[in-house]
């Protein structure tokens, strides 16, 4: 009788696992998150929050840790994001090979070193909650991270972001404002500031003087020439001098005391000016292209993200179990500090 009772119950089992898309994985271990057909069991999940629990601990930098629930919530995002994404440079035909995934884990040893701070294993474990740099989950990541790079220059190029830029500076330059040309001399007590004013006074050259007193070492070797600057760039009493107290040509009669300390200021031109200067518009392009262009293809990224995202809700082929709570933001990778020597590439 044990036996016929035993062997129902066993059969009734094997009705039941056979009904499931994936029954033991699922009744045992249950997915936190599904993208497609790739899950994130619980036991994995669980064992990443471990792991960044216990590299925050080691962290002083760490006043407060987050729950459990906000950890698995920043796993779970990271490896949606990850997911998706490979999903959809899949389609696009992007991918990457062994090598450059071995060459991203050196790029990953190198940053370690450089920092001075743990070993690759340590840091994969308490930064991004990876078992180590031999861990496929981790490979992957790197081949996420390689992907998502590569992607991004699909969708916005240097060469568009760069004639952007220089069309948007461009328009500016043909806009004006009232600026000041000055220079000072600046000093940090009363008395030397009265030395320099008797010496201005006999007679003795700005730009010298300036060269040999001030203690700006932003304009000191330029004669204490600061270039030409609109309102809302200098501190307000200095601001009431060059736009205001002093005529062009002048010098303050008597040192301005700011913050600072004690500044001579000689006004040498004021007018109508450029927003931007055109012969600087190159310069400045350079100098802005990089974050420019990280942050569209960072934008860019996020909304085909999303935008897989939503659909793949609406299908039902992403799941997010509800015990998979949103978390605040935190710098770094999977809450790790915002000095973490290996950076994650933005969602």
């Amino acid at each position: 009788m044990r036996l016929i009772v035993r062997a129902s119950v066993i059969a009734l089992f094997a009705v039941v696992l056979a009904a499931c898309s994936n029954p033991v994985s699922d009744l045992i271990d249950p997915p936190v998150a599904k993208v497609g057909d790739s899950a994130l069991r619980t036991s994995e999940a669980n064992l990443r929050v471990d792991r960044l629990e216990v590299g925050m601990r080691k962290n002083p930098d760490v006043q407060q840790l987050p729950t459990r629930a906000e950890l698995t919530g920043l796993v779970t995002e990271q490896y949606v994001v990850q997911h998706i994404l490979m999903d959809i440079a899949t389609e696009a035909g992007i991918t990457a090979t062994d090598a450059q995934i071995d060459a991203q884990v050196e790029e990953f040893r190198t940053a370690v070193k450089n920092s001075g701070t743990d070993e690759l294993d340590v840091v994969i474990r308490d930064q991004l909650g990876f078992e180590g740099e031999k861990d496929q989950a981790f490979r992957d990541f790197c081949k996420y991270f390689i992907v998502q790079k590569q992607f991004a220059e699909t969708l916005v190029t240097t060469d568009t972001v760069r004639a952007e830029l220089t069309a948007s500076l461009t328009e500016q330059s043909k806009s004006t404002e009232l600026k000041a040309l000055a220079a000072h001399i600046l000093v940090t007590d009363e008395v030397t500031a009265t030395t320099v004013m008797t010496r201005l006074n006999a007679g003795e050259d700005f730009a010298t003087l300036a060269k040999e007193f001030s203690q700006d070492p932003g304009s000191k070797e330029n004669g204490g020439d600061l270039g030409w600057a609109g309102k809302g760039q200098f501190v307000p009493e200095f601001e009431q001098a060059i736009f205001d107290d002093l005529a062009v040509g002048e010098v303050t009669k008597t040192p301005v005391k700011t913050q600072y300390g004690f500044h001579i200021i000689k006004l040498i031109d004021r007018g109508q000016q450029p927003l931007i200067d055109p012969a600087n518009i190159d310069a400045m392009v350079a100098q802005q292209l990089p974050s420019t262009l990280d942050q569209k293809r960072y934008d860019a990224v996020t909304a085909k993200i999303e935008e897989a995202r939503t659909k793949g809700l609406d299908a039902k082929t992403i799941i997010i179990a509800p015990t998979a709570v949103s978390a605040p933001e935190t710098p770094g990778a999977e809450g790790a500090p915002a000095d973490a020597p290996i950076e994650t590439p933005a969602p």
